[in-house]
């Protein structure tokens, strides 16, 4: 029965429906815990992060890890303090796993690409060379 509303929820979707889950993520069924974290992760957002604080705080470390990922797939400002937080995560695997994840979601800023040759134009031409002739 609480499975089924977990799922429920996930499929209902938005802030209301994560808001709910948060209740679940306090159940005593750890695979029920685990749900509610894959439903969070489904339904995205902020308000979503903002429940998975409750679940890194599991005493089961599956579920914190599960929570750990779903903060990765969300992403934004919440997940990312919420990660941080994870680093000191008792559990060594969690901790590495945040940490993973901080670095792939810090990654696309830091590894920003050239332009493509076919975009170029003359002034881009001018400054590589400059730069090759220093």
């Amino acid at each position: 029965m609480r499975e089924a509303a977990v799922d429920a929820l996930e499929e209902i979707g938005g802030d209301e429906a994560a808001q709910a889950l948060a209740v679940a993520l306090e159940d005593e069924d750890s695979s029920i815990r685990e749900d509610a974290v894959e439903a969070l992760e489904e339904i995205g957002g902020e308000t979503a992060a903002q429940a998975l604080a409750i679940a890194l705080e599991d005493e089961d470390s599956s579920v914190r890890e599960d929570a750990v990922e779903a903060l990765g797939e969300i992403g934004g400002d919440s997940a990312i303090l919420l990660l941080e937080q994870a680093l000191a995560d008792e559990d060594e695997s969690i901790r590495e796993t945040a940490a993973d994840i901080l670095a792939e979601l810090a990654a696309p800023e830091e590894r920003a690409q050239p332009p493509s040759p076919e975009t170029w134009n003359i002034g881009d031409v001018r400054d590589i060379l400059t730069f090759i002739d220093k």
